[in-house]
């Protein structure tokens, strides 16, 4: 999921699946120290795109974080042969000792100045840090060596961050990706540990995310069960039950599969059969703490364009369907499922992320659609930020057909001569899935300025709603007569 010179971060939007993402590159060989390659104009660029989807969460995670090694200071060269003795630091040559024993993987330091730009960067754009510890940070006996965070942890207390927390990446794959074996009753153990540190070093109100396993899949049953073991020794000490969702795979993914009914179903199946194995912990909130539409770094040309969006908006409606109240997106930038290019210009995704962030609302509402498999359709009462009309109410909907597609508002809620109903109906230009520009009610969208100027096509009293073919709409419909929205 991540390429071998790359740190991925991402973020989401702190409720119900509203999504952005965000990565910040980081060079990494033997002990080279990390940095960001953007320069003070990007830095502005990315704030200001980071902070249309705000309020928000960034995920700093992923494969590379179990080769991450925290450092204070900003020292020169460090190399498994070579480590200052004389570093603030205690734990950063003691960690560095550990990751050399597997010679074969590389690891790169993070200073407290870099962590600074982390931190100085997520409050200026309104987005809450979500940290992933390197789990793989053992001790002869295979316990975690907790020395390296408890130093970011104090130095972040110091430096007053607010940050979240977790342990590992995708623990079940260790085997595949490192070739190491943690049990989930050993990382259980680890969290338990870690929840102690954080309560008695200022963060006891942080949350604690775990254990970030792939997504369920019948030939893969471990998945699962390591999931299902894990929370069975650590339920106490966790806030929230997390896992990495993706549908295909970049390397053989094709357009049409994109838009495949079967490819959507299968979200629906995962979240229902990780439901199913962890009914006994629904007190606990789950969430999509990584996923994208396609593994591997993405599907050149589909996942980063208009042909990936469809799969991201029905992600985001059945994922609020289900109670998964965050979605953690990889990535904001970097790889080809990013919502924002190499230039930092938004892509297709990022566009519906920040519609459906301006007229989506928190709640989810039912809704019956008699639509054909290659329409889906969700509502929820419309974004009070949007409209002061508590009976609002927003409808979203995707068509992966070649053909027009039309509904009646029916029912007595949505019935009456004064429906008001703004539309937003996207789609790409000549019906080109594969287009990285997309079309907003005909016209097509450049980003020129933060306060971005998305208008509404207005229907007045009417009773019908309508999708060219292969498109994506929302639609917020005002004086209905629905009063759970109050």
């Amino acid at each position: 999921m991540l390429s071998n010179k790359r740190l991925v971060a991402v973020c989401a939007i702190a409720f119900c699946c509203n999504i952005a993402g965000l990565v910040l590159f980081m060079k990494y060989n033997s002990g080279e120290k990390c940095y960001a390659t953007i320069d003070e104009q990007q830095k502005t660029r990315l704030r200001e795109l980071a902070m249309a989807l705000a309020p928000a969460r960034l995920r700093l995670g992923g494969t590379m974080s179990e080769r991450l090694i925290f450092s204070r200071e900003d020292i020169p060269q460090v190399s498994c042969d070579h480590c200052p003795s004389n570093l603030t630091s205690k734990s950063t040559c003691h960690a560095v000792k550990k990751l050399c024993r597997h010679k074969f993987l590389p690891f790169f330091l993070m200073s407290g100045s870099k962590w600074n730009e982390i931190n100085e960067f997520c409050k200026a754009a309104h987005l809450k840090l979500l940290f992933s510890f390197n789990v793989l940070l053992r001790e002869h006996r295979n316990e975690w060596s907790d020395q390296n965070a408890i130093d970011i942890i104090n130095y972040s207390k110091q430096k007053g961050y607010l940050v979240d927390w977790q342990l590992g990446n995708e623990p079940n794959s260790f085997q595949h990706v490192f070739n190491i074996t943690i049990s989930p009753h050993r990382l259980a153990k680890d969290f338990v540990k870690l929840r102690h540190i954080l309560n008695e070093n200022g963060y006891r109100n942080s949350l604690l995310v775990g254990p970030d396993t792939t997504r369920p899949q019948a030939h893969r049953p471990e998945c699962l069960e390591y999931m299902v073991q894990f929370l069975g020794n650590v339920s106490h000490h966790i806030d929230v039950r997390a896992w990495h969702q993706y549908y295909l795979n970049s390397r053989t993914a094709k357009l049409e599969d994109f838009w495949n009914p079967d490819t959507f179903d299968l979200l629906k199946e995962q979240i229902e059969t990780m439901n199913r194995h962890t009914k006994s912990y629904t007190h606990i909130p789950m969430w999509l703490s990584e996923t994208s539409s396609s593994y591997g770094g993405g599907a050149p040309g589909l996942s980063n364009s208009y042909g990936g969006s469809p799969l991201w908006l029905d992600k985001l409606g059945l994922s609020a369907k289900n109670n998964i109240t965050t979605v953690i997106r990889q990535s904001f930038y970097g790889g080809n499922y990013s919502l924002i290019d190499k230039d930092l210009e938004p892509l297709p995704d990022w566009w519906v992320s920040v519609l459906y962030k301006r007229v989506v609302g928190n709640k989810v509402l039912h809704i019956d659609c008699k639509c054909s498999r290659f329409q889906r359709m969700y509502a929820h009462c419309a974004n009070r930020k949007y409209t002061n009309d508590t009976t609002a109410v927003t409808v979203y909907a995707i068509n992966l057909e070649m053909a027009k597609a039309r509904f009646l508002l029916n029912g007595s809620a949505l019935h009456g001569d004064n429906l008001s109903i703004d539309e937003y109906i996207i789609s790409a230009p000549s019906n080109n899935r594969k287009s990285k520009t997309i079309l907003l009610n005909g016209w097509p969208l450049y980003y020129e300025s933060p306060k971005l100027d998305l208008q509404p096509h207005q229907i007045k009293y009417g009773n019908h709603i309508s999708m060219p073919p292969y498109s994506i709409g929302f639609w917020v419909i005002k004086n209905t007569s629905i009063k759970v929205c109050k």
